[in-house]
């Protein structure tokens, strides 16, 4: 019962999300394998955004369960190693710590990140947005959580969200987006020459791992 208190508290509108989820400006990079990525340029940014879509053969609830488990992100998401769950506010709410492992000599950027998630009724859509947070804005328990690494710049801006679209029992949509400021000295044009392989790649791969039969029991959406 308090999941679903929960889920009453955070079932949003999709317009209530972050504004990368405007449709208009997108450019297609990239079409192959059934993974679609876009992108975009930002206001008043040198880093370009990105868009991935793609169809996971599985229900809705795999999809949210491979979501809830974040040591996993090494299996899927493109370049993550180090996940940690910093906290776990409620079954909609949670702090992360991740870190994007990037070829040399460049240095490895790590994110601390909200995600919240909200569902839209009667579609059953699912959104996991996600925006940087501030170390310093965490408890103290909560900060001595985020491991100190001075090898690894911390990006202190990025946002955006990975929307799941139920098309029937057996199909869900999903949609990736995010622009980052990366921190630190890299050249806007050696990022944006390779935000279109870390949609690519993660797409790719969520739909292999969300099949894993560790999914199959987890059904609050």
């Amino acid at each position: 019962m308090k999941l679903f208190k929960y889920l009453a508290l955070f079932v949003l509108m999709i317009a209530a999300m972050p504004t990368l989820a405007e449709t208009e400006g997108w450019t297609l990079q990239r079409e192959k394998d059934g993974v679609s990525v876009y992108t975009r340029e930002v206001k008043d940014s040198a880093f370009k955004a990105f868009k991935g879509e793609t169809v996971l053969e599985v229900e809705l609830n795999r999809a949210m369960a491979l979501m809830d488990d974040t040591a996993a992100c090494v299996e899927w998401m493109h370049s993550c190693k180090s996940p940690i769950l910093i906290r776990k506010l409620s079954p909609l709410q949670r702090y992360s710590y991740m870190v994007n492992d990037l070829p040399w000599p460049v240095k490895d950027r790590a994110l601390l990140l909200q995600a919240t998630i909200s569902q839209e009724l009667p579609s059953r859509v699912v959104t996991v947005a996600l925006t940087t947070l501030d170390p310093e804005t965490l408890a103290d328990s909560d900060r001595k959580r985020v491991p100190d690494d001075g090898g690894i710049v911390l990006i202190e801006k990025a946002n955006g969200f990975f929307r799941f679209t139920p098309l029937n029992e057996k199909q869900t949509h999903v949609e990736y987006q995010m622009h980052t400021e990366p921190s630190g000295a890299l050249p806007a044009s050696l990022v944006n020459s390779m935000v279109v392989d870390t949609p690519f790649y993660t797409l790719k791969s969520m739909r292999d791992v969300v099949k894993a039969e560790k999914y199959t029991d987890f059904r609050p959406f």
